[in-house]
């Protein structure tokens, strides 16, 4: 690997999504793309690491899904301890992981931020031309420090995905919103009752 290549992290699971998945059974969509990235890596090794993070909770389930992976660099597993578990957690948060699989791709030699879009543009490139282009567009393109970076890029961003992403990443205001249309209906029922009572007089 050449010193100005790059690192992709690949999440195959998350501790965010309820119940942590054992990929290998469950996540058809990392099955599915796991041969592509392996394809991808193959015809780009020269310019990038990948690094497996999973939180598989025992060493059978990892074991037999990172045989196939075995090119790639992978993570303490989650289960081997409550610090790799703590780490796992803190790495999804940090990368505002929200579905799996995942692929960030960072500078290799600053750790900054370069996509979080990756998975999408690596399964639309199928042959070594546009996969080197790839690569290429990555290289050439600005990181940011991590805590600069706009997480999840490769969402839609219509007015009706950014009123959604806006109450997902603040919680607290569902309540509120929740109040709100509360306190506005029980206005109209309201007001809706004096006005027949009105109407029967």
């Amino acid at each position: 690997m050449n010193i100005d290549a790059l690192r992709l992290i690949l999440f195959t699971s998350s501790f965010k999504l309820r119940p942590p998945l054992n990929h290998h059974h469950r996540c058809p969509p990392c099955k599915g793309f796991s041969p592509m990235l392996l394809d991808f890596y193959n015809s780009c090794k020269d310019d990038l690491d990948i690094v497996f993070v999973s939180s598989d909770r025992d060493e059978k389930s990892f074991n037999d899904y990172y045989q196939k992976l075995m090119p790639f660099l992978a993570t303490m597993p989650a289960f081997n301890s409550e610090e790799a578990r703590q780490q796992h957690i803190k790495m999804a948060d940090t990368f505002q992981i929200k579905g799996i699989p995942t692929v960030i791709v960072l500078d290799a030699k600053t750790g900054n931020f370069v996509t979080d879009n990756a998975r999408t543009e690596i399964m639309k490139v199928t042959d070594e031309e546009s996969k080197k282009a790839l690569v290429k567009s990555w290289l050439e393109k600005e990181a940011v420090p991590i805590d600069q970076a706009e997480f999840n890029t490769g969402m839609s961003r219509g007015p009706l995905m950014k009123a959604l992403m806006f109450f997902v990443n603040r919680p607290v205001y569902i309540f509120g919103l929740y109040y709100l249309i509360k306190q506005g209906l029980k206005y109209l029922d309201e007001l809706g009752q004096d006005e027949s009572e009105g109407g029967e007089l």
